[in-house]
């Protein structure tokens, strides 16, 4: 498991279980974005994060998908997009984020996405704060394929909250 991997897990086991791990703390709710940091091993971690207001097909056995952008001062990262939809993806396969008419490719790792190039999270990240909802489609590793429908109402507050809250204003 990439050092990747396993922080986007930590990071959604804390959103996830909110009520156990007091250390998440909430910065912000925006509309339909929450504003959120937590501690990990002695690092900041700060990130707007928000769950799909529509799912498609419905009824389907997942955990609750996920959006993050994330900053993690430490390791000077900010702007890192990350996506999970509920479930292991299907190997070497591929999330696609539509917004508006462009798409965005992310790389998979079992229950977590990203994109790799920094640029192209700059060039979402754009999008997401001038437009109103993103779709992600996805296979799962049993081969299901998923929707996910996301809200962007709230989201460039909660952007600015997380960047905020890390000091990358």
């Amino acid at each position: 498991m990439s050092l990747r991997v396993l922080f986007f897990s930590i990071i959604c086991l804390l959103s996830f279980e909110q009520k156990i791990f007091a250390q998440i703390k909430l910065d912000g709710q925006f509309k339909n974005w929450t504003a959120q940091n937590t501690n990990i091993n002695g690092q900041q971690v700060c990130y707007a994060v928000s769950s799909p207001v529509a799912s498609d097909p419905k009824g389907l056995n997942r955990a609750e998908s996920r959006i993050f952008v994330s900053f993690r001062p430490n390791d000077k990262i900010q702007n890192e997009i990350s996506v999970t939809s509920g479930y292991n993806y299907k190997a070497s396969s591929r999330v696609n984020v539509a917004i508006d008419k462009k798409e965005f490719k992310f790389e998979t790792e079992d229950n977590f996405a990203w994109l790799t190039k920094y640029e192209e999270e700059v060039a979402m990240i754009e999008l997401m704060r001038k437009s109103s909802q993103a779709k992600i489609s996805a296979t799962s590793a049993k081969g299901s394929k998923t929707i996910d429908t996301f809200s962007l109402s709230g989201f460039s507050d909660a952007y600015e909250a997380a960047k905020k809250k890390c000091n990358f204003i």
